[in-house]
This record gives C-alpha cells, structure tokens and sequence, in this order.
C-alpha cells in the first residue's frame, strides 16, 4: 500500500476505498429494496420490509460516494491525509449501515 518514498498508492488506496463504498451500497440497497413478500414483525424490520429505508439509503450513497472522492483527493494531494479519508469511509459505511438498518 506504501511507495518506495512512503506515499501510498493511489491505485491501491483507489481499489481499497472502491470495494469499501460498493459494499456499502450493496449492503444499504439490501436493506432498502422492497420485496414482495410477507413480513413478519420483528424489529428491526428484515430486508425489504420497510419502504422508509428508500431515502435513506438514497441519502448515505451520496454519503459515501462523496467519502470517496474526498479520500481519492486526499491520497491524491496530502502525504499521510489518506488515512483519515480511509476513516471516514468506513466510519460512514458502519454509519450508514444501521441508519439504513433503524429507518
């Protein structure tokens, strides 16, 4: 993940972060997507249960796909700001995940 001069890799970083957000999407998407058949009443609600979770799985998409741009920018320009873009990636994706989960 470090370069000889102790930069990290941009691909690396960007293949990281990349698999990091899709997960994230995918598993906010899991959650949100309505299915058709019968619920039963627990909480929180299974997957698909509960058409609330629409917007808010709209809503930390943008939160994550914004995430990785800023940790692309910072792998980018800043030597050692990376890791506080990585952070922030995976702190909004576990964020993400139960705000999508309680909706």
């Amino acid at each position: 993940m470090h370069r000889e001069d102790g930069r990290a890799s941009l691909g690396a970083l960007a293949a990281c972060g990349g698999a990091l957000a899709l997960a994230a999407w995918a598993a906010f998407w899991w959650l949100a997507v309505p299915r058709h058949d019968i619920c039963s009443l627990t909480f929180p609600a299974p997957a698909g249960c509960s058409s609330a979770r629409v917007p808010v799985a709209a809503v930390w998409s943008a939160v994550i796909a914004s995430s990785y741009v800023v940790l692309l920018f910072f792998a980018a320009r800043r030597h050692g700001a990376w890791v506080v873009g990585l952070l922030g990636l995976v702190i909004g994706a576990v964020w993400g995940f139960y705000s999508v989960l309680y909706a």
